[in-house]
């Protein structure tokens, strides 16, 4: 009876297999799986995330009237902490969200057959099917994934792979695809816009690859898949403890690299100060700052794209790291409209939806997307490509790639 049950089992495993890794239904399984997750990431991560703003426009209200009688210090923390540590933080549910469902098809071995499905694009794309899950770990981090590169064989397939990685969208890059899709799209769109930017980020990896391997890395294709591992059942415990350390390691971000990098565009948004008079409101202020003067000194170029100085001005500390654009956009909004009255009490999103068009949103997101690798990513892809050239190489080809796309995408968006 045993061996029996054994054998249906396996009977019944040999035929999800086949499905699974079936070239036509395993695909649109997997696309399906993926957009189930960005849908629910929004349908489940909002709540919390209103939750979490609500909580900081509270904090931030009453740490404002506490430091009354210093004004500088309360500054700082109302739209320097507040505004930047605290915009980062209410995206921590949406993230925790898409790194435990991507922990949990990991964990029941569904990454592998998906592997597996993918080595034959792969091949097309001039890469082997061990690339896959290095791309795979990328919407998690790309410093990481460019670690596990090492499983690569060949030496070019491993190069292409880490020079194309900074396009799958990390964990870093959602909190700002979140508050430009949450702020200019219906709700009813945001889902499918999300996943279209993430689609797109993985088809400019796919093509780009090709272009490199026919070109500057051209190599004798490998495949060095190995043997899978049975689908299984995810363990809880494991998937919530890997969630609570994504979570945690957000948080700790927040706290420190971000918080210090906070209060730097803080510094670089609040002086040098306007002549008395010369500067009435506070968006004449930021204005005069110094990331306003870069801002506006970077727009006649950047405008092409969609870009105002603000956009600009954000963009500064996202070499740094992407969650920082965030940051610069919270502070740079939490004094556009003036410290009193009605628009003081407006959300981010109201500001955003006021200030930018889709168009623009989908421009700036398609940048980020692709541009302005964070300096960890250019830091670990030097050290295992083993030279600079490399690493700035990568660093300038996708800046220029992501400023010519979506200067394309705004401007053929004007044209239609």
């Amino acid at each position: 009876m045993e061996r029996e049950a054994e054998a249906q089992e396996n009977r019944w495993r040999a035929r999800l297999d086949a499905v699974l890794m079936h070239r036509i239904w395993g695909s649109l399984i997997f696309l399906c799986i993926v957009y189930v997750i960005f849908f629910l990431s929004f349908a489940i991560g909002d709540p919390l995330v209103k939750l979490i703003q609500t909580g900081t426009q509270m904090f931030s209200v009453w740490a404002s009237h506490m430091l009354e009688p210093w004004p500088r210090l309360q500054s700082l923390l109302g739209e320097g902490v507040v505004g930047g540590v605290g915009g980062v933080l209410a995206f921590l549910p949406n993230v925790v969200l898409l790194f435990g469902a991507i922990t949990v098809l990991e964990n029941s071995g569904y990454m592998m057959r998906v592997s597996r499905l993918m080595s034959r694009i792969m091949k097309i794309m001039g890469l082997n099917g061990s690339s896959f899950a290095p791309l795979l770990l990328g919407f998690g981090c790309s410093v990481p994934a460019i670690l596990s590169t090492r499983r690569i064989g060949a030496r070019n397939d491993r190069l292409v792979t880490i020079a194309v990685l900074p396009m799958m969208s990390c964990a870093g890059r959602l909190p700002i695809y979140m508050m430009f899709v949450s702020a200019l799209f219906p709700s009813r769109l945001q889902a499918t816009v999300l996943f279209g930017i993430y689609a797109s980020g993985v088809m400019l990896a796919l093509c780009c690859a090709r272009l490199l391997k026919n070109t500057f890395f051209k190599t004798v294709q490998r495949d060095s898949l190995h043997h899978m591992k049975r689908l299984r059942l995810p363990s809880l415990r494991k998937v919530g403890l890997l969630m609570w350390s994504r979570a945690f390691m957000y948080v700790r971000k927040a706290g420190t690299f971000i918080l210090g990098a906070s209060i730097i565009l803080w510094f670089l948004n609040t002086y040098p100060k306007p002549e008395e008079g010369a500067a009435p409101t506070a968006a004449a202020a930021m204005e005069h700052s110094y990331a306003g003067q870069i801002g506006h000194w970077m727009e006649p170029v950047t405008q092409v794209a969609g870009f105002d100085w603000k956009i600009n001005s954000a963009l500064l500390g996202a070499f740094a790291a992407k969650e920082i654009f965030v940051t610069q956009m919270g502070i740079l909004f939490a004094v556009q409209d003036g410290d009193s009255g009605p628009a003081a009490q407006q959300t981010l999103n109201a500001r955003l939806k006021a200030s930018y068009t889709p168009l623009q949103g989908i421009s700036i997101m398609i940048f980020c997307l692709i541009a302005l690798p964070c300096i960890g990513t250019v830091t670990v892809a030097k050290r295992e490509a083993g030279t600079w050239w490399f690493a700035l190489a990568q660093f300038a080809g996708l800046t220029l790639l992501g400023f010519l796309t979506a200067t394309l995408v705004y401007q053929a968006g004007l044209l239609l």
